[in-house]
């Protein structure tokens, strides 16, 4: 049976869950931890970083990624909401 797909704000979720979670990661580990192909994880990283919920860095050949404190603030208020949410019968 198919996994359902997520809303695009439960992907963001994920993300910064990880990073906050495991730390600065290369990109391709982000994406294979945020379950997402490095093509659909690649914009969306583009777009947490100009938001500034996450910092992006070249080493050597690689991007690394890690969450901001605005990031981590703005990931609390997504749990927060999300268990709202949960609590009232909806899905985020």
């Amino acid at each position: 049976m198919p996994r359902p797909r997520r809303s695009r704000l439960q992907v963001i979720l994920d993300i910064l869950a990880t990073l906050e979670e495991r730390g600065p990661l290369p990109l391709s580990r982000l994406a294979t931890h945020a379950n997402l192909p490095y093509d659909r994880l690649k914009p969306i990283v583009e777009e947490l970083s100009g938001r500034g919920l996450i910092e992006i860095e070249q080493q050597k050949s690689t991007l690394r990624a890690a969450i901001t404190p605005r990031g981590s603030q703005v990931l609390h208020e997504l749990r927060r909401l999300k268990r709202l949410l949960e609590d009232l019968g909806l899905d985020l």
